[in-house]
């Protein structure tokens, strides 16, 4: 007999993480306010069906001095086996159409043949069809007084609405890990298995909350008597705890390389880096908590841009044909971006020049500070402030710089903007100024600016800036009169010639405004996304 079947909880006391279940249960048995119908919902291993063969035996156990079922009485003998005719348990994934629920209604009035009441156990209900729902809809409303229902599902969303309202809902949880280990350490030891500690708690992670699956597990690894954590890591693919720990200290020494070599180690044999991830995005939450609950925000705000960057490389690997790419990307960048914060701080840590008390005349560099974009004869003023006492002509230059580099960078960050009508509207404007902080660009229309400061179209481009500078940058928009190159003049007119003109003249002209009306119809199409018919 497989491990989950004999250790299948014989009591409600037995049944393991479902406190909240077992009680209410309980508590109705005790004062006799059993409901006709039952709906257990939750993940796939929690308890359901065997809580459902636990009511079954409280309601039919020949022993009436607890509410709790004997196991000893021939009636709970025959349920634990399976064996009792009064218990029917049917799987409602082969079983879903509506001739098994009209031979259901049929034999449903009969009386129970040895126990006191007939119990319908209908597992996986939610695969049932919309007619067999409907079959069964009055029977269930109104049973027999010696009939009761208790239907299973992991997927509570697809039962409809007139069932749900017709039972008692009972939501069953993911088990914690830590109530997993203690039950496996308890079967291990009934088992005379040799566990290691660490073993058990791979395999309580990977069970995802699912005693039957971490009881499955433990009996397929342990065939031998004996359970490591090299023989969970090697048959689960999956790197331990020691893996998670040396990637977090490599990202917090900065050591780019040594998290690479890990990534590549974890890759060569054979775990599965999709499932890696997810155990290390867990890894870092647990940080991300106890960092908070310390008040350490720097730790904390490390924390989040290490979350936010392997959340990235999850999202990357199910696109990525190189397995490995999308961890190492997140392991560089969150080496990378450290470093440069540290050597940030260090550089605005560092003693500036004292400059000269002596008022100098206005130089070149400091007129650059505020020259942007070539505009108009007569664009809005713009303020100009003269360095202050705490402003000199070093960071003047480089807010400048700044400026510059993302002028540089600018047809990059055209190309990574996703959306098409976010990408064509912000190609009508250019980079007008910026704080190091937030950027300002210039437009010579409302109509692209505003299209543009759209919540969604923003965001995209904040996003583009973000990934080919590595700053987050916050987007805003200014009306100014742009200068553009000087495009070449097209007539868009046909104007009467004089007298002398010839007629062929005449038909070429207007030709050429034609020409110039279908490239001015063609252009509106492509900004607006449609077709010319």
């Amino acid at each position: 007999m497989s491990l989950y079947r004999k250790y299948r909880p014989q009591t409600f006391a037995h049944l393991v993480g479902q406190d909240h279940v077992s009680q209410t249960l309980l508590s109705a048995l005790k004062l006799g306010r059993v409901s006709h119908a039952y709906l257990f919902t939750g993940p796939r291993g929690t308890g359901k069906t065997s809580s459902a063969r636990l009511v079954a035996k409280a309601l039919n156990c020949l022993d009436e001095s607890s509410v709790e079922p004997c196991n000893k009485c021939e009636i709970c003998t025959e349920i634990a086996e399976g064996r009792l005719i009064d218990i029917i348990e049917i799987d409602a994934a082969s079983n879903r159409g509506i001739d098994e629920m009209r031979d259901l209604r049929e034999k449903i009035n009969f009386a129970p043949t040895r126990a006191k009441v007939k119990v319908y156990i209908i597992d996986e209900v939610h695969m049932l069809t919309k007619e067999a729902f409907n079959a069964l809809l009055k029977t269930l409303e109104e049973p027999p007084e010696h009939v009761y229902f208790v239907l299973a599902t992991t997927e509570v969303h697809k039962i409809p609405e007139t069932i749900l309202s017709r039972c008692q809902r009972f939501d069953f949880q993911r088990i914690p890990v830590k109530v997993l280990v203690d039950r496996l350490s308890f079967i291990a030891k009934e088992e005379k298995i040799e566990v290691e500690e660490k073993a058990l708690e791979m395999i309580a992670h990977h069970a995802e909350g699912g005693l039957r699956d971490a009881i499955g597990l433990l009996e397929q690894m342990a065939a031998d008597g004996s359970l490591t954590v090299e023989r969970v890591s090697s048959v689960l693919g999956i790197g331990g705890f020691e893996s998670l720990e040396q990637l977090y200290d490599f990202l917090e020494k900065n050591d780019a390389g040594a998290a690479l070599k890990e990534i590549d180690e974890l890759y060569m044999k054979g775990h599965d880096l999709a499932y890696f991830n997810k155990r290390f995005l867990e890894f870092l939450r647990e940080k991300m908590i106890d960092s908070v609950m310390g008040k350490n925000t720097t730790l904390t705000n490390r924390i989040l841009e290490y979350i936010d960057a392997f959340q990235k490389a999850s999202e990357r690997a199910r696109l990525s044909s190189i397995p490995q790419l999308p961890l190492e990307m997140a392991a560089v960048s969150c080496c990378v971006g450290t470093a440069q914060k540290v050597v940030a701080v260090k550089d605005q840590s560092s003693p500036k020049p004292v400059p000269d008390e002596s008022p100098a005349p206005p130089t070149m560099k400091q007129e650059r500070v505020h020259k942007s974009i070539p505009v108009s004869d007569s664009p809005p003023k713009a303020k100009v402030e003269l360095p202050g006492p705490e402003s000199s002509e070093d960071s003047a230059e480089k807010k400048s710089l700044e400026l510059d580099a993302i002028k540089q960078q600018w047809s990059r960050i055209l190309e990574t903007i996703k959306s098409p009508i976010a990408r064509r509207s912000v190609q009508q404007a250019q980079p007008f100024k910026t704080d190091g902080v937030s950027l300002i660009l210039a437009f010579s229309t409302n109509f692209h600016m505003e299209k543009v400061m759209t919540q969604q179209h923003r965001n995209d481009i904040e996003h583009a800036i973000h990934e080919v500078t590595g700053v987050n940058m916050k987007l805003a928009g200014e009306i100014h009169e742009i200068q553009r190159p000087p495009a070449k003049k097209e007539s868009r007119e046909i104007t009467m010639p004089p007298s002398s003109t010839n007629l062929n003249d005449v038909l070429a002209s207007g030709a050429e405004g034609q020409e110039s009306s279908k490239d001015l119809a063609a252009e509106v199409m492509d900004m607006f996304e449609g077709e010319m018919v």
